[in-house]
């Protein structure tokens, strides 16, 4: 069944969380993706525990989707209230330009792709499988890898930064990508998707994969925007220079180092 009994319910929710993006239109992709992913895996859990098929990795994998979505939301919501008074005023600016259906039809698509992201641990609930798998026990670890290096990631840049505030970071997990936080949401979204092997059948692969790619799309949005934002702010030191050309931006030894200072420099200019 592509679209089970109480999805619904799923779609609903995943709407009220994602609503935050009508506060800041950034929001809907960041906070609200966030939010939804905490808020439908725990609806999950409960539809589960209603049914008497809940699992020890179920549980845990719940929880590290509470973890991800409310680390990530408020760690995005944390650092777009820090942005500079001028920053926030050109974004209201362009917000004011928007065609009003523009951010109604950006939610609702923000809401239905949450539910397509958590669509494996939904199909599964769906399917009343309380019994654990070795695909099971796969997709938690690599979850939980990919959300070690989010927290991770996040807790050296704290500690770089109080170091010296003039660089950004460039040890640690960044010394291997320039991005450490994407690469992780990829790993963890990669376990997500590894948990529906097993029991998804048809064209709910389709929908699962579907709900991946917009995870990976996401994930690659914010690495690049986060990536021009530091060659715009850091590009002039010789340091940083040195560090970008030597260090792949998201995934070392796959993804391009992509940097081409000129072509930057005449972009700012």
């Amino acid at each position: 069944m592509i679209f089970p009994a109480l999805t619904w319910i799923l779609l609903l929710l995943a709407a009220v969380l994602c609503a935050v993006g009508f506060y800041k239109f950034i929001y809907f992709t960041t906070v609200g993706h966030g939010l939804a992913a905490a808020g439908l895996a725990l609806c999950c859990l409960i539809i589960a525990l209603s049914r008497g098929k809940s699992s020890p990795v179920l549980v845990l994998t719940v929880l590290l989707f509470l973890v991800y979505g409310l680390f990530l939301g408020g760690f995005t919501a944390l650092g777009e209230l820090l942005r500079t008074s001028r920053r926030r005023a050109v974004k209201s600016d362009a917000e004011a330009d928007t065609p009003v259906y523009v951010p109604l039809v950006i939610w609702l698509v923000c809401a239905l792709v949450s539910v397509m992201q958590i669509s494996p641990l939904w199909y599964r609930v769906s399917a009343g499988i309380g019994k654990d798998s070795v695909f099971s026990w796969v997709s938690l670890i690599v979850m939980a890898g990919g959300l070690a290096i989010i927290v991770l990631a996040q807790r050296q840049a704290n500690k770089q930064r109080q170091e010296d505030p003039s660089l950004p970071p460039m040890q640690g997990l960044y010394n291997w990508t320039r991005c450490p936080v994407q690469l992780g949401r990829l790993v963890f979204w990669t376990g997500a998707l590894l948990g529906g092997i097993g029991f998804l059948g048809g064209l709910q692969w389709l929908i699962a994969l579907i709900g991946y790619a917009s995870a990976v799309f996401l994930a690659l949005r914010s690495a690049f925007r986060q990536d021009r934002r530091d060659r715009k702010k850091y590009g002039f030191l010789p340091e940083y220079r040195e560090y970008a050309e030597d260090t792949h931006i998201l995934i070392p030894l796959i993804m391009p180092k992509n940097v081409k200072w000129e072509e930057e420099k005449e972009k700012t200019e």
